[in-house]
């Protein structure tokens, strides 16, 4: 048959009882082990820490969403999957330092985003401070027996005045000390309804707003709800909360600052280095063209002292014909009278030759 309704109910509440408890284990192993633990070694890809389920800023610092969500209404709890497992399989990745970077970006822009919200509400809360002060709050039938205390130490007064001058000595020392004491019944009302307000200041990491000084203040009692002493806050889990927020955004920025000086420095040294080859090219370019100027040189050197040779045979060639004429000459004078005509007209040929040489060497040489 149909079971009763409570007992329905109570094994509907059994089941999802049981139904959060494996949830609960699943999450615990997926973030010690891994997603795929239950895979063999050679079917892993290595790549799990990019599934969407997962929690980056885990991989490279901590998690806001886990770290504030029970102190700040305004962060929400994080669903992803926190593991130990994928963040050390991020580690032992080839890509590991190009993820790491995108994963430290995004990271970076949401504890901005954090601190930037309790920026602006430590900013809000600050104009809402109040500044220490003192406050007397009498009920209504305290305020009247205060104004008649009054009204009897000023009469008082005046009896004390009129006495004095009259000559009264002992009636005018009776009204004055009717006077003082009707002044001490109105100061101790108000003491007893005085509280001395402390003041408020607001948390600049965090943007809570909180009473000065500590339980031991005297002479004021939380008129509010919720209201919080100076010495509470700081050691609340809250307040850590947010310290660590801080620090590692502090800690972010560095390394960003870090990271941009060396990409910075290595841009420089590239850009050296690329002027660098562009020099040495420009050089060899310089050290090619005087070589080959050098060369240019040296064959018109050898052309020079070539020519120098050939003149200098045209005037040995010339002296060797003077020579020779000298030798007809000598022969001819020894010979017959017609003998001598004709060794004088080959003379004169002989020294016309000579002349037409040199002039020719002359020309040569003006030509070059």
């Amino acid at each position: 048959g149909a079971l009763p309704p409570k007992r329905l109910l109570h094994r509907l509440r059994l089941g999802s009882w049981s139904g959060v408890a494996m949830k609960s284990a699943k999450d615990m192993l997926d973030s010690l082990m891994g997603p795929s633990r239950n895979m063999a070694a050679k079917d892993r890809k290595g790549d799990d820490f990019k599934m969407d389920n997962v929690c980056t800023h885990f991989f490279v610092g901590l998690c806001p969403g886990q770290l504030l969500c029970k102190h700040v209404e305004a962060v929400e709890k994080c669903k992803l999957l926190h593991s130990v497992a994928l963040k050390e399989e991020l580690e032992k990745h080839p890509d590991c330092e190009k993820y790491k970077r995108e994963y430290e970006d995004k990271y970076t822009r949401r504890l901005e985003e954090i601190c930037s919200d309790a920026d602006a509400k430590v900013a809000k809360e600050k104009r809402k401070c109040r500044p220490p002060e003192t406050v007397i709050k009498l009920p209504d039938h305290l305020k009247i027996k205060v104004q008649c205390y009054e009204e009897a130490r000023a009469e008082r007064l005046k009896e004390a005045n009129d006495r004095g001058e009259a000559g009264d000595l002992e009636g005018s020392q009776m009204a004055m000390r009717s006077s003082q004491q009707a002044q001490r019944d109105i100061d101790g009302i108000n003491k007893a309804h005085t509280s001395t307000f402390p003041g408020e200041d607001v948390c600049k990491l965090c943007g809570i707003k909180y009473l000065l000084g500590g339980a031991g203040v005297t002479g004021y009692e939380r008129l509010k709800d919720g209201e919080l002493w100076e010495e509470d806050h700081y050691k609340s889990k809250g307040h850590e909360a947010y310290k660590q927020v801080r620090d590692a955004l502090t800690e972010m920025r560095k390394k960003r600052r870090e990271r941009e000086q060396d990409d910075d420095t290595a841009r420089k040294t590239g850009k050296e280095r690329s002027r660098s080859r562009d020099r040495g090219g420009g050089r060899e370019g310089k050290e090619r063209e005087r070589d080959t100027r050098d060369r240019g040189d040296r064959r018109d050197t050898d052309r020079r002292d070539g020519g120098g040779r050939d003149q200098g045979g045209d005037r040995r060639g010339d002296r060797d014909g003077e020579r020779g004429g000298d030798r007809d000459r000598d022969r001819g004078g020894n010979g017959r009278d017609g003998g001598g005509r004709d060794g004088g007209d080959r003379r004169d040929n002989n020294r016309d030759r000579g002349r037409d040489n040199r002039d020719r060497d002359r020309r040569r040489s003006r030509s070059r």
